[in-house]
């Protein structure tokens, strides 16, 4: 183990340990944004390793999420979201995050052991790491394209984090 700081000795340097050789990055997937009146969506799916989503889960989150910025639009949102449907080891979790009045979001949470039961998180719950860098790479993208160019919706649509695996074009083709 590493040399670290004395406040982080014993069970929490095991604990920080075994979390960062636990770690795996996770493939996010953009969606098509979802348009509404007076509302555009970027949604987007995590998936831990062998879980899989199909239409049915993301038409159910787009259910649950819209009834959410319904909620946000009265609130005072600005017309622009982000949605991300995350397939956990554990359960399956739906983020939602709305641009509201004075550089401000609203973030909402829900979670279930399936897509059908999706219900609001526990208060106090927050966005895991995986759901973090999407909602990290979306804080950049509305502060460069929407705060820094004076609004510019397609730039912002198109500017949408893809971290799928890559198909290697050179060499013998492997079949993965």
């Amino acid at each position: 183990m590493p040399a670290s700081d004395p406040a982080l000795a014993g069970a929490a340097a095991v604990a920080l340990t075994g979390l960062a050789e636990a770690y795996r990055p996770r493939p996010v997937t953009p969606l098509m944004p979802w348009r509404y009146p007076h509302r555009l969506v970027k949604p987007y799916v995590i998936t831990a390793r062998g879980r899989q989503w199909d239409d049915h889960m993301v038409e159910v989150a787009r259910a649950t999420a819209t009834r959410q910025l319904e909620f946000d639009d009265a609130m005072g949102a600005l017309g622009l979201a982000v949605v991300v449907l995350h397939l956990g080891d554990d359960a399956i979790y739906l983020v939602v995050q709305s641009w509201s009045k004075d550089f401000q979001s609203r973030l909402s949470i829900f979670s279930g052991m399936e897509a059908d039961d999706l219900r609001p998180a526990p208060i106090g719950a927050g966005p895991c790491i995986w759901e973090q860098e999407v909602l990290s790479h979306e804080r950049a993208s509305y502060v460069t394209h929407i705060l820094g160019a004076g609004v510019d919706i397609d730039a912002w649509l198109d500017d949408a984090l893809d971290t799928r695996p890559q198909p290697k074009l050179d060499g013998i083709p492997s079949g993965t």
